[in-house]
């Protein structure tokens, strides 16, 4: 695996194409080349010079080639401009860029490598390089900037760390690191997150200047000044103390011990960009001449006290008598500026030291030739002292300072750019510590209302005003969401913990970090659309970010509500497949029966028909009466056959469920237990009599009753319709039983199977 490498050397074999997760110069996990690079290159080492908006490796080709590979982190891109005017720039004190592009949500850029070293080596030696070998560097640096500046770009972050070799002897030098460059056609400003590095940043940078020429001619001159006395600028100094610097002192040049190079870093290190020396001016430099630079004006902070007969405010050592000034004293630090006049501010009776002091300076300017008279009135006696966080009161006091300044905030510039950077860093998955301090702030701007009041400050703000609206209208619309009954209680409790401040800030600042997620949540449901309905009205909408925003949260119950309901699809399905097998085992065991069935019912039909058709067959047989004989037999066969036919048909078509619950068996059973009671009731009723006399009574009447009826059958001769009757009748009953098995059967089935 590859580390950042103070040294720069990579010791042992770094796995390939891997390098760091975004984030800043700490170690950490390690990331992957983007996939468009990682088929053709192989990493290396991670160069020592490691940026703030990327990473930059030394990388290799199939054929062993060294080149430099420049990945930007994720949130960081490069002007696309850029690019394209310097894959056309043909200059040797230029690094050439040999490919460039956007893969795997990073940008990327792949340049030519110069292993000679950079300037940082010459600059950063401690002691003060000669005359002639400064005139050198600073040739070479005006060819380079003169030649990106005619194709329309401007570097925006020269510094020595920037500056490569190509040769030692001769010296020959070439620009790289393009990542905050500009075109100088574009009507941007550079932000105080991608302006460079502060102490080669011209003062004008600090309150979001627009794009020009001029600052990188103030690098150059600051380099100059570093090669000149042999010291890095502003050292030792912490960044508020730099950015204090740059807004209200000119640059200090009297240590440059060599007249001529001392012109040139007057000349180049002149405040207004105006009136800075450019590229004919230390052309004319080189050429032995002596152009002239125009006298700095002092700073409005240093004014006598007397100006305006107004007495000063002190704050850091500096006094002021000037709003504006002020103002941009007090944002540039900003944190001091809150704490000692904002923190702990007393009462109006014993105000703290700080807020006194405060209070006294803008009582002069109680005029009623101002026309913000009533304005300062309401600021002294309501604003300030009113509940607002330390941080509001000082945006306020701002704002009546200098209200033609860049909208600040906690020392950071807030117009809409700045604000989509900081809620992208609000929602960073990298640095917990950051994003933590970026949703805090975030918060603040929106319960505090501060957007509005940012809106009414100078340059740049005028969008300010439909940002906020739109803000507020997505968080609003929020809050309608997640109280919606359409959506599941579990959600809308879920829902109900959570904001979308940072979401929707993004959103109304940008419509295409609308439509970015809206292409994430889309993608990221693909596995759970179609299967929850709520969910799917949620994305109904395709163009509403804050249905995507809630679709964002709700998703993983969503996908679990989506495995759930698989678990019971698949659960029911298996139950339903156990279920089919049940019932067809059971069938196969009925059918499987049939044989023994179709026994049952030859016994039965016997066991029915023995004694009514076999008792006249034997009397006739006995008195040889062939007439009865020729008339009973086929009768008898008609009242045998139909129900024996009807019994077995009956029992083939049953199988096993036959017996006992259908059978002509099991119903002669049942009656012969019904009989026994029947019998019982009429002894108790013929308590006088024997049983053996109630028996042989039975008897003869059973045996009077088949006698009458044989012989009203063969005397009459009236048995033909009476078998076609009989079989009648077994066919409808045996019907009956069909039927009802029929009815039981199919109920059966429906409760195994589970059935509607």
């Amino acid at each position: 695996m590859t580390r950042r490498d103070d040294a720069g050397s990579g010791a042992g074999a770094p796995d390939a194409a891997v390098t760091r997760r975004d984030g800043g110069g700490e170690p950490g996990p390690l990331l992957r080349l983007p996939s468009a690079l990682a088929e053709r290159f192989t990493v290396v080492r991670e160069l020592p010079h490691q940026g703030r908006e990327a990473d930059v490796l030394l990388v290799r080709d199939a054929a062993g080639d060294a080149f430099v590979a420049k990945v930007y982190r994720h949130g960081v891109r490069v002007a696309p401009e850029v690019w394209e005017r310097l894959r056309g720039l043909e200059s040797s004190h230029v690094a050439r860029v040999i490919e460039t592009g956007f893969s795997d949500g990073r940008d990327f850029e792949v340049s030519e490598y110069l292993p000679g070293g950079s300037l940082e080596d010459l600059a950063g030696a401690g002691t003060p390089v000669p005359p002639d070998v400064l005139s050198e560097v600073v040739s070479q640096l005006t060819a380079a900037v003169a030649h990106l500046h005619g194709a329309g770009i401007v570097h925006g972050d020269l510094k020595p760390s920037n500056v490569l070799l190509r040769r030692g002897e001769p010296l020959e030098l070439a620009l790289a690191d393009f990542g905050v460059s500009k075109s100088l056609d574009a009507t941007s400003r550079f932000t105080q997150r991608v302006f460079g590095t502060l102490a080669y940043a011209a003062p004008e940078y600090a309150f979001g200047a627009e794009v020009s020429g001029s600052q990188d001619w103030w690098a150059v001159g600051m380099i100059a000044r570093q090669l000149a006395t042999g010291r890095a600028p502003f050292e030792g100094l912490s960044e508020q103390a730099v950015r204090h610097h740059l807004a209200t002192r000119p640059v200090d040049v009297s240590d440059v011990p060599d007249e001529r190079v001392r012109l040139l870093c007057r000349g180049l290190l002149v405040r207004d960009p105006g009136r800075r020396w450019g590229a004919a001016e230390v052309r004319g430099w080189l050429g032995g001449g002596s152009p002239g630079v125009p006298e700095e004006p002092p700073p409005p902070a240093v004014r006598p006290a007397g100006s305006g007969g107004r007495r000063p405010l002190q704050f850091k050592g500096v006094k002021y008598t000037e709003k504006a000034a002020l103002a941009r004293a007090l944002a540039a630090d900003w944190e001091t500026a809150a704490r000692r006049f904002f923190v702990a501010m007393g009462d109006r009776d014993d105000p703290s030291q700080g807020w006194r002091q405060l209070r006294a300076w803008l009582a002069q300017f109680e005029d009623p030739e101002y026309d913000d008279l009533e304005d300062l009135v309401d600021l002294v006696d309501v604003h300030l002292p009113g509940p607002e966080a330390p941080d509001a009161k000082l945006l306020r006091l701002l704002r009546w300072l200098d209200p033609t300044m860049p909208p600040v905030y906690r020392g950071k510039r807030m117009l809409p750019e700045d604000l989509l950077a900081l809620a992208e860093q609000a929602s960073s998955p990298h640095d917990d510590e950051g994003r933590r301090a970026a949703r805090e702030l975030v918060d603040e701007l929106y319960t505090g209302d501060l957007v509005t009041a940012l809106a009414t400050f100078g340059e740049g703000a005028g969008q300010l005003a439909d940002v906020d609206r739109r803000w507020r209208d997505l968080n609003a619309r929020w809050d309608e969401l997640r109280r919606s009954t359409a959506l599941p209680t579990r959600v809308r409790r879920e829902l109900a913990d959570s904001e979308i401040r940072v979401e929707a800030l993004a959103v109304a600042v940008a419509p295409d970090w609308a439509r970015a997620l809206r292409r994430r949540i889309e993608s990221a449901a693909e596995p759970v659309r179609g299967r929850t309905g709520w969910f799917d009205a949620l994305l109904a909408d395709g163009g509403d970010p804050v249905r995507h925003l809630a679709a964002t949260l709700a998703l993983p119950a969503a996908v679990a509500e989506a495995r759930r309901l698989d678990e019971l699809r698949r659960a029911h399905a298996a139950a339903e497949t156990a279920h089919r097998h049940e019932w067809r085992d059971s069938e196969e065991h009925r059918r499987s029966g049939t044989g023994e069935a179709v026994l049952r019912a030859l016994g039965g039909a016997a066991l029915l028909f023995a004694l009514p058709v076999g008792l006249p067959l034997v009397l006739g047989t006995l008195v040889g009466e062939a007439e009865f004989l020729g008339r009973f037999v086929p009768a008898a066969t008609v009242t045998c056959g139909i129900p024996l036919a009807c019994e077995l048909a009956l029992a083939a078509g049953l199988g096993g469920d036959y017996h006992p619950g259908w059978s002509l068996r099991s119903r002669l059973a049942g009656l012969r237990r019904r009989l026994p009671g029947r019998q019982g009731a009429l002894a108790t009723q013929l308590q006088p009599l024997r049983k053996s006399t109630i028996a042989c009574g039975g008897g003869c009447l059973l045996y009077l009753a088949l006698g009458t009826a044989i012989w009203g059958i063969v005397t009459l001769r009236a048995w033909s319709p009476v078998p076609f009757l009989i079989g009648a009748g077994y066919g409808v009953w045996t019907f009956a039983r069909y039927r009802d098995w029929r009815t039981a059967h199919q109920s059966q089935r429906t409760q195994v199977l589970g059935e509607r």
